[in-house]
């Protein structure tokens, strides 16, 4: 869409990235003081939630059996510990499929792990260092404000 420069009162040298900052810092700014108000009401709500069980079990309207809770605790572990291993050997398959099959990759193997994933978050950052500032600069305000 063409935006005629004497509608908007902008003039005709206006940078698109300072659009860009302008739009990150009101998205973190807006994401922020909602983080901050969501995250207030969900640790208010579960610690009302714990009392009145706690208060409700005390009172003896409710019997908690423990062991039973602890049983599935357990199991809970056990089968959380088997699901990110079963995840783990799935990574590592589709890793060694890329490396395999990817020219790219190949090189990466060789720059070492951490190098790599460093090396990639930083042209990812580089690419948006604009927004992704002002985004984050805009939550620290969102947050600070709320």
């Amino acid at each position: 869409a063409v935006v005629s420069t004497q509608s908007t009162g902008m003039s005709k040298s206006h940078n698109p990235t300072q659009q860009e900052m302008a739009m990150g810092a009101l998205a973190g700014i807006c994401s922020g003081y909602l983080f901050k108000k969501v995250s207030k009401y969900a640790a208010a709500t579960a610690v009302v939630g714990y009392l009145a069980i706690q208060g409700a079990s005390q009172a003896g309207y409710i019997k908690i059996n423990w062991k039973k809770v602890n049983d599935q605790i357990e199991d809970l572990k056990e089968a959380s510990y088997l699901r990110d291993l079963n995840e783990k050997i799935a990574d590592l398959t589709d890793e060694i499929s890329e490396i395999v099959s990817d020219e790219d990759t190949l090189i990466l193997e060789n720059e070492g792990r951490m190098k790599a994933t460093a090396r990639r978050a930083y042209e990812a950052l580089k690419e948006n260092a604009a927004t992704s500032g002002s985004f984050t600069a805009g939550f620290a305000i969102g947050i600070l404000f709320a």
